[in-house]
């Protein structure tokens, strides 16, 4: 089929983290309901294409740079629409229909995300970079009625152009728990607020007589530098890390734990805290 008929996605960027996981869902869709032909996807080199689609879906993978992106563009014209999935608007205009899904809040307020001065550089560029590519034909989407506020205030983008369509697993399970049994399904970002959860769950251990477990998602490598491996850590606290695991195995840790908890201060959405609810895990979360 020529490009003419198919919409294009562009998920460049995308390799890890919520972003994969919204990917991996409209991948997994596209599969399932043989829409293949209807779409391209543009990936990120990082990007691991569901085992059971790599063949089917028709994609390209290219470096993540803006570049490689914009050369893309250039040699591959005239698409039926187009659909950038990883908060970037295109990198030449597009005078066809053209979406932006927009989900990362660390673009929005980049000094207010604790992350330290370079990386809050680095978002701060990204943030008047996606700025200078708005134009107002272009339609955005986002997960939360605070996002679109947000992007309305902050990015100036009309309330008319900002849809609300938050991308997620909506199948529930239900399953016994075990007692005093808490997830935190994470990467090792400073936003993440791994110390104060830590210095709580110390605290909680030190004025109760049961046991207490959490379990992480953290890659060992992060793990082994992260505040967790402390030498305080009272008898009655369990801390495992589970490590990076796959969508199945995420979905039964969640079944085995009583209680998500989620203190990271920006997140757009925080698709565990949809995840974890529909597989019976009470939430425990920031209001902030």
């Amino acid at each position: 089929m020529s490009n003419e008929k198919k919409i294009l996605i562009d998920s460049l960027y995308i390799n890890s983290g919520g972003g994969k996981e919204i990917l991996d869902l409209i991948v997994n869709y596209v599969y399932k309901n043989n829409l293949e032909n209807f779409f391209l996807f543009l990936l990120d080199s990082r990007y691991d294409v569901p085992i059971h689609s790599n063949k089917k879906i028709d994609f390209v993978k290219i470096s993540p740079s803006e570049k490689g992106r914009k050369d893309f563009y250039k040699q591959n014209k005239n698409f039926k629409s187009y659909f950038c999935l990883s908060n970037v608007p295109p990198p030449v205009f597009i005078d066809t229909p053209c979406g932006i899904y927009f989900h990362n809040d660390l673009f929005l307020n980049p000094f207010k995300s604790n992350l330290g001065f370079t990386t809050s550089i680095k978002n701060w560029i990204k943030k008047r970079y996606i700025i200078s590519k708005i134009n107002k034909t272009y339609e955005w989407s986002v997960q939360t009625e605070l996002m679109k506020k947000k992007l309305n205030n902050i990015y100036g983008i009309e309330n008319k152009k900002i849809h609300v369509y938050p991308i997620f697993d909506s199948n529930k399970i239900i399953s016994t728990k075990t007692n005093n049994s808490f997830i935190y399904v994470c990467n090792s970002s400073k936003h993440k607020n791994h110390k104060r959860l830590m210095d709580a769950f110390i605290k909680a251990a030190n004025k109760i007589h049961g046991k207490l477990h959490l379990k992480l998602t953290l890659s060992d490598n992060e793990f082994k530098k992260s505040e967790y491996n402390r030498t305080n850590i009272p008898d009655n606290l369990l801390i495992q890390n589970i490590g990076i695991v796959s969508k199945e195995k995420l979905s039964n840790l969640y079944l085995e734990s009583k209680f998500l908890i989620f203190p990271s201060l920006n997140e757009s959405l925080g698709l565990p805290l949809i995840e974890a609810l529909n597989r019976g895990c009470f939430i425990i979360a920031t209001d902030k």
